[in-house]
């Protein structure tokens, strides 16, 4: 036999007797309970889905209740990224490219709120409950992040 003919026989061989229907280890009854979650367990969990669905290769997103009860970003840009915002552009083109991201990010948590969390939404005001801040990689790799800025009342300001 060939080698080919030896492979294709031992792939039917293992098809043919391996288990049809297996089956999957997760109870459905256990799966349809119901579970008791506080809201700020919710928004946290709506949070950082949401942070993960407005992420991009450039940039990631986290968001998450602090405990004072605010909403806030941490937007991490990629080094190209941070390097175009902090070098390459000047700043007012840069105010103005990292207020539309702040601002995108801070449209997507009003809706969220306000289509998910109605008891929170009446008492919700961005300018009070919304803030973060925009980081970029250290100049080392093994570096801590470094501080682009900081969005706080709907308004970008530099950092260090």
């Amino acid at each position: 036999m060939s080698l080919s003919h030896k492979a294709i026989c031992s792939i039917l061989a293992l098809a043919l007797l391996s288990p049809l229907g297996v089956r999957a280890e997760l109870d459905w009854a256990t799966l349809n309970s119901t579970r008791e979650v506080t809201e700020a367990e919710w928004l946290q969990l709506q949070l950082s889905v949401l942070g993960l669905k407005l992420s991009y290769p450039a940039y990631r997103i986290d968001l998450k209740l602090t405990e004072d009860s605010a909403i806030e970003f941490t937007f991490v840009a990629s080094s190209g990224m941070a390097k175009h915002l902090t070098e390459e552009l000047g700043k007012s083109e840069a105010d103005e490219v990292i207020s539309y991201h702040a601002q995108g990010i801070s449209d997507q948590v009003e809706i969220l709120v306000r289509d998910e969390f109605p008891n929170l939404w009446s008492s919700f005001d961005p300018r009070q409950d919304f803030r973060g801040q925009f980081l970029g990689p250290g100049e080392e790799w093994n570096d801590p992040p470094r501080e682009i800025g900081t969005w706080l009342e709907n308004k970008f300001s530099w950092g260090r």
